[in-house]
């Protein structure tokens, strides 16, 4: 999804958001948070060098706060977008450490993988992103744990609960490294793509100065245009209240409900 304003594309064109039909959910999270103003003021303040309109606390506040490893962009949507989101607040993360190599297939060498790659090192360790655009794989390592050369990992997986996410991580990995493809069965299409996809388009109709009744026409037809409307299309009418109210919860931190 395409755009030259860090908001978003011109929410009365469907097509500029048909690319997060096929988006994971940690895309959907990052066309929220780069939307939000303090991060849009924070990420410009870090990425552009302290300038006017960059006071202390907002040259000073990092990545971290927003939930990322490091700022991306906010004028960056999906599909070129590659947000590395931190472990605490996105489950599908996958710690790994990199044991000895055995010069066998089970080691991983993330040179056939570099043209899906990002790679964020800092003092924790290195933060590896693999992603086509749409579909995202995490995985944290120590200092060297992808960046070494061909390497045997171990996978730290603990728990009952926290289990399941690093399994499906783990899974959508060894496909990835295996076979050089995402899988299909393990990507599955939100099912929720749709709604989450008319939120947006919503919020940047209020962005851009729109009104309910613009919304409601736009987004759901009907004889809005028509005198008496509310009481005409009740039903279009509380469609898109809904969808008003939904989006303006998203806007104001919900979005990283999806990412869990």
């Amino acid at each position: 999804m395409h755009s030259d304003e860090a908001s978003g594309p011109d929410w009365r064109d469907g097509a500029a958001y048909a690319p997060l039909l096929g988006a994971d959910r940690s895309l959907f999270a990052w066309e929220w948070l780069r939307r939000t103003p303090p991060y849009q003021a924070a990420a410009e303040c870090a990425l552009g060098g302290v300038g006017v309109g960059c006071g202390r606390t907002m040259a000073a506040m990092g990545a971290e706060a927003f939930g990322l490893v490091a700022f991306e962009a906010p004028h960056i949507g999906v599909p070129d977008a590659r947000p590395l989101w931190r472990r605490d607040v996105h489950p599908y993360v996958l710690e790994v450490r990199a044991a000895r190599s055995w010069g066998t297939r089970d080691d991983f060498d993330l040179n056939p993988l570099r043209g899906i790659a990002r790679i964020h090192a800092d003092q924790s360790g290195e933060h590896l992103l693999l992603s086509d655009g749409l579909r995202c794989i995490r995985l944290d390592g120590r200092q060297g744990a992808f960046t070494s050369g061909p390497a045997c990992l171990d996978y730290i997986i603990a728990g009952l609960v926290s289990a399941e996410t690093s399994l499906l991580t783990l899974g959508r990995f060894l496909v990835l490294a295996r076979t050089g493809r995402f899988s299909c069965m393990l990507h599955r299409r939100e099912p929720r793509a749709r709604r989450w996809i008319m939120m947006l388009r919503a919020w940047d109709a209020l962005a851009a100065g729109a009104g309910q009744r613009d919304i409601a026409e736009v987004l759901f037809g009907g004889s809005v245009r028509q005198p008496r409307w509310r009481s005409r299309e009740p039903s279009i009418r509380s469609q898109a209240q809904r969808l008003v109210g939904s989006a303006r919860r998203l806007a104001a931190g919900e979005y990283r409900a999806l990412l869990r």
